[in-house]
């Protein structure tokens, strides 16, 4: 879980975002019969160099289940080794395996380019007609 953890906090830290999550709220998260998603770790010399962390989506227009990549992240001194695609092939290995591997879906952030063209090279395509929302702290508890 540390190596997790620190996986994580280095991605929200490339990208200026919050990390706001526990690890033991992460561990319940990604371990044992109630976990609600799933994570998977690259790690050279005891190092963290890989992250990719994904929860079930369901969709009708797909005709199952899916996963939804909420983080995905490639230490610098890895980046241009193809560990992005290798993380994302096992994730969807890991998918099937479980009865959800119909689609991967994924978010990028407008001013990442550099991510949003690896994801492109991979075969994803922008889903057109889609904004994506969200609802989230007093408005979510007022709901």
């Amino acid at each position: 879980m540390p190596l997790l953890d620190a996986a994580l906090r280095a991605l929200a830290a490339d990208l200026d975002d919050v990390y706001s999550i526990q690890e033991d709220t992460l561990a319940k998260a990604v371990c044992g019969p109630d976990a609600s998603c799933i994570a998977l770790l690259a790690k050279r010399a005891e190092q963290a160099v890989g992250v990719v962390l994904a929860a079930p989506i369901f969709s009708t227009i797909h005709g199952g289940a899916g996963l939804y990549v909420s983080d995905l992240w490639v230490a610098p001194q890895a980046r241009g080794e193809g560990l992005s695609r290798q993380l994302l092939a096992a994730l969807l290995q890991e998918g099937v395996h479980r009865s959800m591997g119909r689609f991967l879906k994924l978010a990028v952030y407008h001013d990442n380019p550099n991510a949003r063209a690896a994801y492109e090279r991979m075969g994803f395509r922008p889903h057109t007609g889609e904004t994506s929302m969200l609802l989230s702290g007093p408005r979510l508890f007022k709901l």
